[in-house]
């Protein structure tokens, strides 16, 4: 009882940030990031690939008919389209809300200020300066790559949040020794799969940290008896068992949901618009040796705070330290995760998939800089301003670079979309049009009506696809086959339609990756 006690006053010792900062903190940050998005979805028509299939996801959830949640698809996870529903509900009064991919700007925009708020607040929490605090999250959010994600639409932002959170309470639970951080954790792991499947080996590396405090932290022996190896055990089993079941339990309802939707309970790892089957049209490796030279250009915009944290370490002679070990653990796992999915042929090696050292880094300089015995931290201080500054600007550079970051150099420019659909809009009004909504979400949420679309998330969609004539079809969009084009389900079932045509239809219009076919009756 007296552990408890005096846990009890450690923890209401912690100072409390003020709410006018905290609500500063985000509406500044939320409102920059939904302005920059409006500017670039709405007036600049720029939006991301796959950012506006996850909002051409929600579309389809509450505009294909029958309504039913199965329409958001099984290869993407679904955290990211679910968020979205409330305002792609609004998408019927105002189009460009998903046209224009502002939905998804909003949902990334909150968890950008999520993230912020949190972080602020951990810093005052840990005692740490709040004019400290405030320049670093502004030097953090003015990382280019940082502001970009945090206002396009992508998963990255909400997976950040994630592990930005999961990694402030984990500091917190090494910090203070409560067992509410152990549970905050393991829901937000479960919100993490639900959002990106990195979450596995994040959650494998948060596991074995935590198992790393309850063997070696010199804190944790008073809550063992007698300092015994069988008592840590039992202390990490049930440590382990509180961190991972939400995990467990939201991956068997996942596979659950693929089984019952399409007969496949790995349909979201196996099935042909899964990443393993894109994939085959990724980054070439030709070796190891290879695949390490990318990744590591790829993550060098990314690692200079990780580089100022070993820094500070050297200067305080805490190098070799178990806190040390786990912050390089979780950092080298995300890295290697993607090394080895390259070098397995199944990633695509974008910029973003290197990026997570860079948010995990950032959680983790309240806790770094509370474990700095001076009162003022001001050589720690600069260090981290320094490599925030540096990360920036090579982040800068890799962006400007289209050999290092590809994905953000191959924008779409949503005027051929927006022609497309104009073309069905005006000329089809009344024609039931078919097309794989897998390459065409960009012009299918720009349809004015969407009841005049077979798309793969209708019902009948693939005896649509074998027998036209049966459910009417009068036209059908077909996207260029060259690259992930070979996986649309026409192409797939009419190899030569795009390129040569059929003798059952009619090629009546060409746009540019996209041709127009009518069906002859």
């Amino acid at each position: 009882m007296n552990n408890t006690h005096d846990n009890f006053k450690i923890i209401y010792k912690f100072p409390k940030p003020r709410k006018k900062d905290m609500i500063s903190i985000f509406l500044i940050i939320f409102i920059c990031e939904v302005v920059l998005s409006i500017y670039f979805g709405y007036f600049k028509g720029i939006v991301l690939n796959d950012a506006l299939s996850r909002t051409a996801n929600s579309f389809y959830v509450l505009f294909v008919k029958p309504i039913r949640f199965a329409s958001i698809g099984l290869v993407w996870n679904p955290l990211p389209s679910v968020l979205q529903l409330p305002l792609v509900a609004l998408s019927k009064i105002w189009r460009p809300m998903v046209s224009s991919e502002i939905a998804g700007g909003i949902i990334t925009a909150l968890f950008s200020a999520l993230s912020c708020m949190y972080v602020y607040k951990t810093f005052i929490r840990l005692k740490i300066s709040r004019i400290y605090s405030i320049i670093l999250i502004v030097l953090y959010m003015s990382n280019p790559f940082m502001c970009f994600y945090g206002s396009n639409g992508m998963s990255e932002m909400i997976f950040f949040f994630t592990i930005t959170y999961i990694i402030l309470c984990f500091t917190l639970w090494m910090k203070e020794g409560t067992a509410d951080y152990i549970i905050k954790m393991a829901f937000a792991l479960a919100m993490a799969f639900f959002c990106r499947y990195e979450a596995i080996p994040f959650a494998m590396a948060v596991g074995i940290s935590v198992a790393l405090v309850i063997f070696f932290s010199k804190r944790e022996r008073k809550f063992i008896h007698n300092n015994s190896f069988k008592e840590k055990y039992f202390y990490v089993e049930s440590s382990m068992i509180i961190l991972y079941t939400p995990l467990i339990y939201s991956i068997i309802l996942w596979i659950l949901f693929n089984w019952v939707i399409s007969g496949n309970p790995l349909y979201f790892l196996n099935s042909s618009y899964s990443n393993t089957s894109q994939s085959q049209y990724a980054v070439a490796v030709t070796s190891f040796s290879y695949a390490l030279e990318y990744v590591l250009k790829k993550c060098i915009p990314f690692i200079p705070l990780f580089a100022g944290i070993i820094i500070i370490r050297l200067k305080n002679k805490r190098l070799l330290k178990i806190d040390f070990l786990i912050i390089s653990l979780i950092v080298i796992t995300m890295i290697t995760f993607h090394l080895l999915m390259l070098v397995k042929g199944n990633s695509y090696g974008w910029l973003r998939f290197f990026s997570y050292s860079l948010p995990i880094c950032f959680a983790w300089i309240p806790y770094e800089l509370s474990q700095i015995k001076t009162k003022h931290k001001r050589f720690e201080f600069s260090i981290i301003v320094i490599s925030l500054l540096i990360s920036s600007i090579l982040t800068g550079i890799t962006l400007s670079d289209s050999n290092l970051s590809p994905e953000e150099h191959n924008l779409i420019i949503s005027n051929e979309s927006h022609r497309v659909a104009k073309y069905i809009n005006n000329e089809l009004s009344d024609q039931i049009v078919l097309t794989d909504s897998f390459l065409t979400s960009g012009i299918v949420v720009d349809v004015k009506n969407i009841n005049n679309l077979v798309l793969s998330s209708n019902l009948n969609f693939k005896e649509a696809v074998k027998n036209p004539w049966k459910y009417e079809i009068g036209y059908i969009l077909v996207p260029d086959k060259s690259g992930v084009g070979k996986l649309d389900a026409i192409n797939v079932a009419y190899p030569n339609l795009y390129e040569k045509g059929e003798e059952w239809c009619t090629l009546v219009e060409e746009f540019d990756g996209y041709k127009l076919f009518k069906v002859n009756y």
